[in-house]
């Protein structure tokens, strides 16, 4: 079957088939462990009312698995801790039992015809059988089952298909989208903020206690870590040579005038001083090379260090007996990072995941190597009151600020309106300095732009689309910056010439967006028909 695909020849090497073995290196994340051992402990689970055996499951997760490495590539190690491969291998089940319940039937012609088309099995456009047979050895796959694996994701793009058949989108929906997308608008508006009103504040005691028992969850701390670390800095940078050349000019100059007493240019000492102080392309290529070889000098002193760290991880004595300093960050949490040492998200991310006194590998950037050491961790947990009673206080000032700023915005919106009825010219900008309020007045933007001052706030957003020629002032809107009166400037529409230009390839965006939404309220709804029961993590747990 299938033979066409699967002729024998001599592969060539394929430069890119190296990323597949580094994909391989990920390595198989199967559940066949589960088949190992004495004999076979039990069944996976059920769906349909139907057992699901073992062997059965962990065929079809490494079709998903497959999969997976079809759409990741190199990446896939990245982002494998957020894939629940074994929820996507009961999904596929759940749906390959609903395509055969279906009939859906895909013939060999099809899957020839699938695989043909694949840009990954093909060279210059056109399918390459070396490749293709290259690519699964390396996966260390059959064809037979890559066939099997690729008739199986037919029936699903059949079932889809079935199942958003009815999905349709109006050319309304487009025209409302594509404005909502394009149009803009430039808004003018006071803002009462809260910050104003706290000097004018006096919490009690009573008032303080009883908001600490009554937001008890607002209070508690996240996890925290104090970190000791080494750094191994390598050295600056080597200076551009224009900069040297500027520079050694303006004290050439300056050198002139002070001999002479007359003034010389930049320009001038230059010309007279030639290249005299500065640095050739030879020179600072040379320069380069030997800060680099600097550089693999501490990379390797780096790396001894480590390696003596992980036989003993008193980090204090090894860096006594290298003549290096330990440097300690404090407390800090993830929401609230130590920013002073310039670590990445990345770094700190790894640093959350590890234990005390446990030593991290190098980290490298462009100033040097870093080795780090959690010294010791928090978790989390809720202050007793005296511990939280400072920020107690400061959430009770807040919140009463708020109030008296949401009652004040109120009172202007009214006297705004007030003194806008008195003139038929409905002057926002006069009404306002009339009543002594400050007016700011932002840009001309469309939806999900950042606003000086305003920040990103979908409140201020909404209320600023809402109006209209017809209805110009808003009501009070809160934000997180306080509380807002807005007054629509300026409308700008779309150009009707640009929607054409767009509305085709924008009605294929909202059309897939549609079908897919549709498509997973069908998967839902066939995982509640399913019933399915799972019994992985429980014989898992029998093998930890």
């Amino acid at each position: 079957m299938l033979k066409i695909l699967r002729k024998k020849g001599i592969a060539k090497k394929i430069l890119w088939v190296v990323a597949v073995v580094i994909i391989i290196s990920f390595g198989f994340f199967g559940t066949a462990y589960l088949l190992t051992g004495k004999g076979v402990v039990g069944y996976a689970g059920k769906i349909f009312g139907k057992k699901v055996s073992l062997e059965d499951f962990d065929n079809v997760y490494q079709e998903t698995r497959m999969q997976a490495i079809r759409q990741y590539g190199a990446d896939l190690d990245k982002v494998a801790h957020l894939l629940n491969l074994e929820a996507q291998t009961w999904d596929r089940m759940i749906l390959l039992h609903e395509a055969k319940k279906r009939r859906i039937h895909i013939s060999n012609e099809q899957v020839v015809q699938a695989i043909r088309q694949d840009p990954s099995f093909q060279r210059n456009g056109r399918f390459d059988v070396l490749i293709y047979n290259a690519i699964l050895r390396t996966l260390r796959i059959r064809a037979r089952d890559y066939e099997e694996t690729m008739r199986d994701n037919l029936k699903i793009s059949e079932l889809y298909r079935q199942a958003t058949s009815s999905v349709t989108i109006s050319e309304e929906e487009v025209f409302e989208e594509y404005k909502k997308r394009n149009e803009k608008i430039q808004i003018s508006y006071v803002l009462v903020s809260p910050e104003s009103f706290k000097d004018e504040i006096t919490a009690n005691a009573d008032q303080i206690k009883q908001y600490y028992e009554d937001h008890k969850a607002e209070f508690r701390m996240p996890p925290t870590i104090d970190v000791r670390y080494l750094t191994f800095a390598f050295p600056e940078e080597i200076k551009k040579n224009e900069k040297l050349v500027t520079e050694t000019a303006v004290e050439a100059g300056q050198e002139n005038n002070d001999e002479s007493g007359e003034e010389t240019s930049a320009e001038e000492g230059q010309k007279e001083n030639g290249n005299a102080g500065t640095e050739s392309p030879a020179d600072e290529n040379e320069q380069e090379i030997a800060r680099e070889k600097e550089i693999d000098v501490i990379r390797e002193k780096a790396d001894a260090v480590f390696q003596e760290l992980l036989i003993n991880p008193n980090m204090e004595e090894v860096a006594g007996k290298n003549n290096l300093t330990v440097e300690n960050t404090g407390f800090f949490s993830m929401e609230q990072p130590n920013l002073t040492a310039g670590w990445s998200y990345d770094i700190l991310n790894d640093l959350f995941q590890m234990d005390v006194n446990e030593i991290s590998e190098p980290y490298e950037t462009a100033d040097g190597i870093t080795i780090l050491q959690i010294k010791e961790n928090r978790e989390s947990y809720t202050p007793e009151f005296q511990e939280a009673k400072e920020k107690a206080q400061e959430a009770v000032i807040e919140k009463e600020a708020g109030k008296i700023a949401e009652q004040k915005a109120a009172e202007n919106l009214k006297a705004i309106k007030e003194e806008l009825n008195k003139s038929k010219l409905q002057d926002f900008p006069k009404a306002a300095k009339d009543l002594g309020l400050k007016i700011d007045q932002t840009p001309t933007f469309n939806r999900g732009q950042y606003l000086p001052q305003i920040g990103i706030s979908k409140e201020f957003q909404e209320a600023a689309f809402a109006l209209t020629e017809d209805n110009k002032v808003s009501e009070v809107v809160e934000t997180a910056k306080g509380y807002c009166i807005l007054h629509l400037d300026d409308y700008v529409p779309i150009e009707n010439s640009d929607y054409e230009k767009a509305k085709d390839a924008l009605a294929q965006e909202l059309s897939d967006e549609k079908r897919n939404a549709a498509f997973a309220d069908f998967v839902s709804q066939l995982r509640i028909k399913a019933n399915l029961i799972d019994h992985l993590p429980e014989l898992r747990a029998r093998f930890q």
